[in-house]
């Protein structure tokens, strides 16, 4: 495991850790110390001023931290997230960004995530381009469809929300990223969403996953209104000590976009993977919403195929381009469907 590697790819690649710059590590009693030790030694070795920030554990996603951290991130160059649950939804995050702060939120992340064919060692600058590609589907769409091999069919309208990417690099003053994680989507149209997601990959910092048996959401004008499956006091205990309303809010829709990554037991890898979509409940404020729930809970379905104005996203092929030749030139003469729903359009196309 070549973990320098990937140390060095999140510290330069990703955050651009700067000599003398105050960086702050967000830890609590379930993070992995040796990952906050291999992040604190680099940057150190780039002499940067590192301090390791323990917070108590939070029990529910995008929870907002005490006044001391909040202040303590505001005054920081760069916060690396490290908790076990993530927190980075929160308004503190946002505070933070406000003032220049740059963020990495990689709650959960292992040893074994900076493995040398891992989520964290890919070129997250080449595959920005490609995933700003998908968030510019989203950005021109007016309504979605997400299904999956399991069974999820849910549409709602996207109309005039932008594509939101994550794509890894956060070196720019007041950016947000949230590496192994690449992700394109956005937060739908309130009240627009309905149909059925089989969740059978993971619900993210609600146990511990992936998830033995599917857990079905049934929305309906863009609320939660049914929830089945032996797993389902996973979301639903959460839910319920959320204590808000707004929790059943359809808050998010992204596809994963990661090559790198894999269904497994670390939930920023299990989000980040390409083929995988997910969905969220409660806050979308930082989604491109206008639901101010108290969390944000990420629910992770397997084998997902996004169309966008009835017209199907090649994620897969956009992030993943054929490098035989061969390949690419039957690539190349393959019909662009978005090209394709456009000529089925013309007055003339059926003349």
């Amino acid at each position: 495991m070549d973990v320098p590697a990937a140390v060095a790819n999140v510290l330069d690649r990703c955050l651009g850790v700067r000599p003398g710059e105050r960086v702050v590590l967000m830890t609590d009693s379930g993070s992995d110390r040796r990952v906050a030790e291999l992040l604190r030694a680099g940057a150190q070795a780039r002499s940067a001023v590192v301090s390791t920030l323990e917070m108590a554990p939070l029990d529910i996603p995008g929870a907002e931290v005490s006044p001391d951290v909040a202040r303590t991130m505001a005054q920081s160059d760069a916060v690396i997230e490290l908790t076990s649950i993530f927190i980075g939804s929160n308004q503190a995050r946002r505070d933070a960004n406000a003032v220049g702060v740059r963020y990495l939120a990689m709650p959960g992340i292992t040893l074994d995530t900076l493995r040398t064919d891992g989520p964290l060692s890919v070129d997250f600058d080449e595959l920005r381009a490609r995933a700003d590609q998908i968030g510019e589907l989203w950005t021109q769409a007016s309504e979605f469809r997400l299904t999956s091999a399991a069974g999820t069919d849910l549409r709602g309208s996207v109309s005039g929300r932008p594509g939101r990417v994550l794509h890894g690099i956060c070196r720019t003053a007041g950016s947000y990223m949230a590496p192994p994680d690449i992700e394109a989507g956005t937060a739908p149209v309130e009240g627009t969403t309905h149909g059925v997601a089989v969740i059978d990959a993971d619900l993210l910092f609600m146990g511990v996953g992936p998830l033995a048996d599917p857990v079905v959401l049934t929305f309906d004008e863009g609320r939660l209104v049914d929830a089945a499956g032996p797993e389902i006091r996973r979301l639903t205990g959460m839910l319920e000590r959320c204590g808000d309303e707004l929790m059943t809010n359809f808050a998010e829709v992204s596809l994963g976009l990661n090559p790198a990554g894999h269904v497994c037991e670390v939930a920023m890898e299990t989000e980040s993977s390409l083929g995988t979509a997910h969905i969220a409940l409660g806050n979308s404020i930082a989604y491109g919403g206008t639901v101010a729930a108290r969390a944000h809970l990420d629910c992770v379905m397997r084998d997902a195929t996004l169309t966008l104005d009835s017209v199907p996203v090649p994620a897969t092929r956009i992030m993943c381009p054929p490098t035989d030749p061969s390949e690419a030139e039957a690539d190349a003469k393959r019909p662009d469907p978005s090209e394709a729903e456009a000529d089925a359009k013309r007055p003339d196309a059926n003349s």
